[in-house]
């Protein structure tokens, strides 16, 4: 059991604290703010304070944490890492852990994008190169290393982990579409001399032929043993410019059997594109998805990654979710957060942790192939790189994938091997 001394205790302080020492590392701790208690208590002690206190490992405190910066917080090498908040020669590592895990910066930031999302390149962590490599996880490492050497009895308790997830936009390619667009689409093969696209949406739709979609979720049942888990986020909507999925009133029966039977696969939501700023779409989607599903744990990421801080959160866990999987790059690999390990949301406006589990993910194979413009090649090196930055600090590698690629069907053919490749390299 690892003593810890808050000489500035606060929610912030202990939930910083428990977080990285008791869920990173995975060190039992106490905490304490009695100077004299902690003074002669035996075994291993941690202080977290401005000066050092006899026999016990200093963390030092720059006041930070209680006043967080209001423009970009400093960064200097230590010990041959950036670090906020430094200190002399050290740094504050419990408000610069904060900073980047309570989403300081993506609370103050106003930039958005067309599609009402904060930009890549104007967020902290990618300005600075921070989002590169999981330096959170790094510097509790370090920290870790520290404590195993002044009592080798303390030790890590983290293992690399591989999450699969897969955003099933579509559901169906051709099974369940609305008999108008499915003319439409016909007509549309047949003007562009494609009549075995066309033969083969007809026959799909009369039930000669299972739909190739489903290709995809059959490669990641198959594969889940060589994984730490995988989980499927289904899109509930096809009513709008930007939500196509076929919705579940319209999937054949083979499906629903699917979802519900122990396939070793996980079910979330995908809540659709107006859920970040429309609650009541919201609740319709979260009624379905219970009623429909009935999934044991309620997790969610939100389609095209919109989300708006600190609403969507807040609704998502008054709903009674306890995963959101939406921190992470719609356009580039890295750690938004620069930390590979889930963490509980921190509602900064309130000053209160919650229980709602943020998990970040490290990569999407839309955005290395549509907005990178890799080939197969390209996109399976990419996604090996952030699997071994993960895996260099023992955390949680989440990866991100979606139907229409898994699937391989048609212009989609390249794409299924490069999962089973990521797959192989990241096996735990």
């Amino acid at each position: 059991m690892l003593l810890v001394h808050l000489e500035h205790p606060s929610p912030r302080a202990h939930w910083i604290v428990e977080h990285t020492i008791g869920r990173m590392l995975g060190v039992p701790l106490r905490i304490t703010s009695d100077a004299t208690a902690f003074r002669e208590a035996a075994g291993p002690r941690l202080s977290y304070g401005s000066s050092p206190m006899a026999g016990a490992l200093h963390v030092p405190w720059s006041g930070a944490l209680d006043q967080l910066p209001a423009q970009d917080p400093p960064v200097a090498l230590v010990d041959g890492m950036p670090a906020l908040f430094p200190v002399g020669h050290a740094f504050d590592l419990f408000a610069a852990a904060f900073f980047l895990l309570a989403l300081v910066d993506e609370h103050r930031c106003q930039a958005r994008d067309a599609h009402d999302r904060i930009p890549t390149e104007a967020l902290f962590t990618v300005r600075t190169g921070l989002a590169d490599t999981p330096w959170v996880d790094r510097w509790i490492l370090a920290l870790g290393e520290r404590l195993q050497r002044s009592h080798p009895t303390i030790r890590s308790a983290r293992a690399f982990r591989h999450i699969v997830t897969v955003d099933v936009d579509n559901v169906l390619r051709y099974a369940g579409r609305p008999w108008a667009r499915a003319l439409g689409a016909t007509a549309k093969d047949l003007l562009h001399l494609r009549p075995g696209a066309a033969l083969e949406r007809w026959m799909v739709r009369s039930g000669l032929l299972r739909d190739p979609f489903l290709r995809g979720l059959d490669l990641v049942e198959r594969h889940v043993a060589d994984t730490s888990g995988a989980i499927l986020f289904l899109l509930l909507r096809g009513d709008g410019p930007h939500d196509h999925a076929v919705e579940p009133d319209r999937w054949p029966a083979g499906l629903h059997r699917f979802l519900r039977h122990d396939t070793g696969l996980r079910i979330g939501l995908h809540p659709s594109y107006a859920t970040s700023t429309d609650p009541g779409r919201l609740e319709t989607e979260v009624s379905i998805y219970e009623r429909r599903l009935q999934p044991r744990t309620l997790i969610s990421r939100q389609h095209f990654l919109r989300w708006r801080l600190p609403d969507t959160l807040r609704r998502l866990a008054a709903a009674g979710f306890a995963e959101e999987h939406s921190l992470g790059f719609a356009d580039r690999p890295g750690f938004r957060a620069a930390t590979c390990t889930p963490f509980p949301w921190y509602d900064l406006e309130r000053d209160r942790p919650t229980p709602l589990m943020l998990w970040p993910f490290a990569a999407m194979d839309s955005a290395l192939i549509e907005r990178n413009g890799l080939d197969p090649a390209g996109a399976t090196a990419a996604m090996r790189v952030m699997s071994d930055a993960v895996r260099a600090v023992q955390g949680t590698f989440v990866s991100v994938w979606h139907d229409r690629y898994l699937s391989g069907h048609r212009e989609f053919a390249r794409w299924p091997s490069v999962f089973e490749e990521v797959v192989k390299h990241a096996r735990p």
